[in-house]
């Protein structure tokens, strides 16, 4: 979002009160607004005519699934089809359809990928039936789900520990699909009997055509004291409780995709649903982790509150059915994995999306982008994207150019590309209504737009004044979308350009909520209260696959405000309009780990904050941060002041030209996450307890974080600190004790790299820390964010500085070995072109590298087609090396070469110069 309120009001506003936050909650809907929410809430479960039960289970079609019928006295003539499926990898889907339903339930479709979702375990899971329980149990792994009948409940068991309870306080509420003239059709079984029919919010009425047709139902999480998930929202990352002891206030969380203007960040706004929606939630515990997906894209809420024996939740929502999918194992990565087989992983992104991305609102003209970007090379700060908002276009009508501003768009995109670097452009989903405009007319005259209730085009209000939204939810819209990316559409365009789907929850400036009617039409008839949290979701899915349109061969970049389960598919995500203040860039944690363990993996928060004005030490602290998370992008409001790097005196441009070099310096090592993400569901970005499971001093923290399985990081978020306390996990009883390391990798320079990264080692005894400890790191704003290497782990840099990823490609590795306290390290590198699709088709070399209690590291190929790459290792640094070393031998190719070496006896740290081992053959390099 940017600011919706004219130019000479923007800035009486600035000057009156210029840190004030200008949420404007009255523009929102809360609970005691909406119908179907108080409806929910005041269902108590003691109404006997409203309480389901189950008959028989039995056998289904195959005998892969097993189906019922549930019922109550109240809808007696319209029983509900219930289907149980223990699916393949240990995962139970429950799902609950109205029969000979008056109008047809919409069902989530193009989340689900491949056949995971339908196909049964096997051997096919059996059915046994005790004292009228029914039992479907899904073989060797052990998970469960006993289903009783009167009333109707389930328990999912894992190895025969509950894990998750439905039902269990009879909150199952199904609205019927009724005519408006039979009868009950104008009251509810509460008593609550406003909204049913239709419903009105700040001058907007919603004729709800269809009448009452929400669904809900009660789940427990026994024995877990923490629950995760529903992204999202400026909160804690362990969803505190929104009823009951402890609530922040009485609200409901919601799942409704919004444009939220400057949202607040303080605990009693954690409720407030921001840009996108992904319906997952996740517990753990130092047995088993366990996750549940609601797919249902309409407006959701759910109370979470303390129950007797861990965690009880309620689940509602407008419209649609109820289709659980619900996940459980002993670990976290588990868990993610089985979530990333029903809804997709990450896109393997373009190497260049990896490094930083400078954006603002707007840069001006193509003298304004040449001047940024050499800029960069003079400071030597490294960058690979610039960006360009909604300024750059005709009057806001994407796809065009301003040819007075851009006059040679395509020679700047090529100007850019000879240098490594690329370029974004904002294109968003709402078309200027002008013929003359021809995306819109075009669109126009196939019909091709979102639909009011009585059949008419939808006109609202966006940047470009009045605009039509096109309807995504349809195939053919979503093909003729992706056809305006070929350059002879969009003029203007070459190769080297990418894009940014903003403004894509819908936003709609004059709507409900800046959004758009629920009562609106897409294809099929379906409406939009249906579909809602979807929208981005087809949007985005069509800009990527017009990006295969216009580089077929080659990866797309999409970034989206907008996203639902399985977004990650197709798009990067940002957390959307923060601002320029510190808790705001606390804040950022707990919201990126939020996405990141719902799927949505390549994420980050614009560093320095979107509104308002960051001091320098702000500034830093941010690109401190933001240098160690998935996305990062610089970004701000056009009424802002600029704020390049350079910007910021001398002193501040050195801190932030340090922290994007270690950006850079990490690189390998990220791009190996990315592909754990891509082909596992690994996330990148995660809470310590992922890698930590059994730390339950971890479970609530939300203010540091793991980035992959060796580095932890903790960011500076007060302004003032030179040192911060820093929690470093341990292990599982009975394991070994961990170890952990001050991360040395350099951002020395481009000069006397060796002579710099030797000082930065030395001076360090006592740094190795145990697991289970706080530490007073050092913070100073030259020292950066504390981040911490866990013994064990092997990470793979490149230390020299260029000034994009393109220019790195060729450079050698160093080795970050941190010692466990047994002697031991392993890690992994994955390498490919780092911009074409062969990776899918197996191009691609990846290595495991290993420190074993011999002091022999070697490396060798683990994964991969063709012939390995000719790239070396410059250097290898060994952390918690007790003793020094008398020699150091290179091996390789049946020939061994005595290395340099320095060593620290105080620090435990041994630099191996220059063994220049090539990977294209194993090689080993041993310490005697």
């Amino acid at each position: 979002l940017k600011m919706r309120v004219g130019g000479l009001l923007l800035l009486l506003l600035a000057v009156a009160a210029p840190l004030a936050s200008a949420f404007k909650a009255h523009e929102f809907r809360y609970c005691q607004d909406t119908s179907f929410c108080r409806r929910h809430r005041k269902f108590d479960g003691s109404k006997s005519e409203a309480t389901y039960h189950l008959d028989t289970l039995k056998h289904g079609e195959g005998g892969a699934s097993f189906v019922g019928k549930l019922s109550n006295e109240m809808d007696k003539d319209r029983s509900l089809s219930l289907t149980v499926t223990a699916l393949a990898d240990g995962m139970i889907r429950l799902h609950i359809n109205e029969e000979g339903s008056l109008h047809k339930r919409y069902e989530v479709q193009d989340v689900l990928v491949g056949d995971t979702a339908t196909k049964p375990f096997s051997p096919k899971p059996t059915l046994t039936i005790q004292d009228g329980v029914a039992t479907v149990t899904a073989g060797d792994r052990a998970i469960a789900i006993d289903l009783a009948p009167k009333p109707f409940k389930a328990v999912v068991t894992l190895k025969g520990v509950p894990v998750v309870a439905l039902n269990s306080r009879n909150l199952m509420k199904w609205e019927t699909y009724k005519d408006k003239g039979a009868a009950g059709a104008l009251e509810d079984v509460t008593g609550d009997n406003d909204g049913l029919w239709e419903e009105s919010f700040s001058g907007h009425r919603d004729s709800r055509p269809k009448g009452p047709a929400s669904v809900g139902m009660d789940i427990s999480w026994p024995g877990f004291k923490h629950v995760y998930g529903l992204s999202e929202r400026a909160s804690s990352f362990s969803l505190a409780n929104s009823k009951g002891t402890g609530a922040a206030r009485d609200e409901p969380y919601r799942l409704y995709n919004l444009d939220v203007f400057e949202y607040d960040v303080t605990p009693d706004r954690a409720h407030q649903p921001l840009y996108g929606a992904v319906p997952l939630m996740l517990s753990h515990s130092a047995k088993h982790s366990a996750g549940l997906l609601w797919l249902n894209a309409a407006e959701t809420m759910i109370d979470v509150e303390d129950g007797t024996d861990g965690k009880d939740t309620h689940w509602f929502s407008e419209s649609g059915l109820i289709d659980i999918f619900i996940m459980a194992a002993e670990t976290p990565a588990e868990v993610q994995g089985q979530f990333a087989l029903l809804v997709g992983t990450q896109f393997m992104p373009p190497l260049f999306s990896l490094g930083y991305h400078q954006c603002r609102w707007n840069y001006k003209d193509e003298q304004d982008v040449k001047g940024v970007d050499a800029k960069f090379d003079e400071h030597d700060i490294p960058y690979d994207v610039i960006w360009l908002d909604i300024e750059h276009t005709i009057g806001k009508r994407y796809m065009t150019w301003d040819r007075h501003l851009f006059p040679d768009p395509e020679g700047m995109q090529e100007d850019l590309a000879s240098r490594g670097r690329k370029m974004v452009t904002i294109v968003d989903p709402h078309l200027k209504a002008d013929q003359g405009y021809p995306v819109y007319a075009e669109a126009k005259k196939l019909g091709y737009f979102v639909r009011t209730a009585d059949g008419g085009d939808f006109e609202g209000h966006c940047w470009p004044g009045g605009s039509s939204w096109l309807d995504y939810l349809s195939p053919q819209v979503r093909d003729y979308w992706a056809s305006r990316f070929k350059t002879e559409n969009y003029v203007g365009s070459t190769t080297q350009l990418y894009t940014w789907n903003d403004m894509n929850e819908p936003s709609v400036f004059n709507g409900p909520e800046i959004t758009m009617q629920k009562d609106l039409k897409h294809a099929g008839d379906v409406e939009h209260r249906d579909i809602h949290n979807q929208y981005g979701f087809y949007m985005t899915m069509a800009t990527y696959a017009g990006h295969n349109v216009l580089r077929p061969e080659r990866r797309p970049f999409i970034l989206s405000r907008a996203f639902y389960a399985g977004s990650q598919r197709y798009v990067a995500v940002w957390t959307g309009d923060n601002m320029a203040k510190w808790e705001h860039l606390a804040a950022a944690t707990p919201m990126l780990l939020q996405l990141s363990m719902t799927g949505i993996q390549f994420c980050g928060a614009d560093v320095g904050g979107f509104f308002y004005n960051p001091d320098a030490e702000l500034m830093v602290r941010w690109y401190q941060a933001a240098a160690y998370t998935p996305f990062f992008r610089g970004h701000a409001h056009i009424d802002t002041a600029r704020r390049e790097p350079w910007l910021f005196g001398e002193e501040a441009m050195g801190r932030i030209r340090g922290a994007i070099r270690s950006r850079y310096t990490v690189m390998p090592y990220l791009y190996t996450q990315f592909h754990r993400a891509h082909t596992l569901g690994t996330p990148i970005m995660r809470p310590l307890w992922f890698d930590f499971p059994a730390d339950e001093s971890t479970y609530a923290m939300d203010d540091a974080w793991m980035l992959g399985p060796a580095l932890l990081v903790k960011p500076v978020t007060k302004s003032g600190v030179t040192t911060t306390s820093v929690y470093l996990p341990t292990g599982a009883p009975g394991t070994p004790p961990l170890k952990w390391y001050p991360f040395k990798g350099s951002n020395a320079g481009k000069a006397g790299l060796f002579k710099k990264l030797w000082g930065h080692l030395q001076g360090t005894g006592g740094s190795q820390h145990a697991g289970g400890s706080t530490v007073n790191a050092e913070s100073s704003m030259d020292s950066g964010a504390p981040v911490f290497q866990r013994g064990g782990t092997i990470v793979p840099t490149r230390e020299r500085a260029r000034r994009s990823t393109a220019a790195m490609m060729e450079d050698p590795f160093t080795l970050h070995v941190a010692l466990s306290g047994g002697g031991e390290a392993e890690g992994e590198l994955y390498l490919d072109d780092g911009d074409s699709t062969m990776h899918s088709k197996g191009h691609y070399a990846s290595f495991r590298i290993v420190y074993n209690q011999n002091s022999e590291l070697s490396c060798a190929r683990s994964g991969g087609e063709g012939a390995s790459p000719a790239h070396t290792i410059e250097r290898v640094v060994v952390y918690g090396l007790s003793k020094e070393p008398k020699s150091v031998t290179a091996k390789q190719g049946g020939a061994d070469s005595p290395l340099e070496f320095t060593y620290d006896k105080g620090a435990q740290v041994l630099l191996v110069r220059k063994p220049n081992v090539s990977l294209k053959e194993e090689w080993k390099v041993v310490i005697a």
